[in-house]
């Protein structure tokens, strides 16, 4: 399960973050996950929590903002939700660039 690593990872962020502003309470991890980022969130909702015990992080809230896996058409120009890892153009049968839907980073944190 990577899902338990990205946690760690996230953690990891936000106690650095924490400890250079001093903060004794984490209170909130605001991710962005793209749609095809990979991760499955009920797992990492667990690891996460797992974690977070006897932290300062105990009890913190994760809220995960899904992006869409977007993709602009080399040939129209046209932007498409991407759906079934199909690349392809419904308009004109070009090939879809990636916009966005691979993301994964910590957007915000709130600490007291």
């Amino acid at each position: 399960m990577h899902e338990m690593a990205i946690a760690e990872g996230i953690l990891n962020i936000a106690f650095d973050y924490a400890e250079k502003n001093k903060a004794s309470k984490i209170t909130k991890v605001t991710l962005k996950l793209g749609e095809m980022s990979g991760v499955e969130v009920e797992a990492l909702n667990v690891s996460f929590d797992v974690l977070t015990k006897d932290t300062i992080a105990e009890g913190a809230e994760l809220i995960i903002n899904r992006i869409p896996l977007m993709g602009k058409c080399n040939k129209c120009g046209k932007v498409f939700h991407i759906e079934q890892y199909n690349f392809f153009c419904p308009e004109c049968d070009g090939i879809l660039i990636l916009q966005s839907g691979r993301e994964l980073q910590v957007e915000s944190l709130d600490m007291e």
